[in-house]
């Protein structure tokens, strides 16, 4: 019995490299796409707790209904907070990439109608892009964009 796996174990010799080589091209894409995954996911969570420190901003910055010119400028606060993390805008940006104009604001509303509770919501657009590129090369039908918006939206309670 021992000399028949003997004689077979002979023609697997340098089989295992082979199939490691043939393998080995298709399970580092593998692991770069969930890296790159991760990094998508990450960066979302990013920007979602970006933006609630705005918004909790946002609603501790006393009266934001009445004076538009005290709104535009508490509107400007809020993008600083969004995008650098500080008021004053200093230092970089939360994530590489992220601007001012990326942040939206919508106008105010009341619900339900003569309540007094004003609402208005905020909203993110960002730009996601890959590490190793940005752009999949088919050799058929041209490129495909790899990146894509990340957004999140949120409504706050103002006063």
């Amino acid at each position: 019995m021992r000399s028949l796996f003997v004689k077979h174990a002979g023609k697997q010799k340098g089989l295992a490299a082979v199939e490691a080589t043939l393998v080995l091209p298709l399970m580092l894409l593998l692991m770069l796409a969930i890296g790159e995954f991760g990094r998508a996911l990450y960066q979302y969570a990013t920007l979602t707790q970006a933006l609630r420190g705005g918004a909790l901003s946002m609603d501790r910055m006393g009266t934001y209904v009445d004076n538009p010119i005290t709104r535009a400028e508490k509107e400007s606060a809020i993008k600083n907070i969004i995008v650098y993390g500080n008021a004053a805008g200093a230092g970089n940006p939360v994530l590489q990439g992220l601007s001012k104009d990326n942040v939206s604001f919508s106008g105010i509303y009341e619900l339900p109608a003569d309540s007094g509770n004003y609402y208005s919501d905020i909203g993110v657009s960002y730009s996601w892009q890959p590490v190793f590129g940005s752009e999949f090369n088919t050799f058929v039908a041209g490129t495909i964009s790899l990146d894509f918006p990340l957004s999140t939206n949120m409504t706050v309670r103002v006063k």
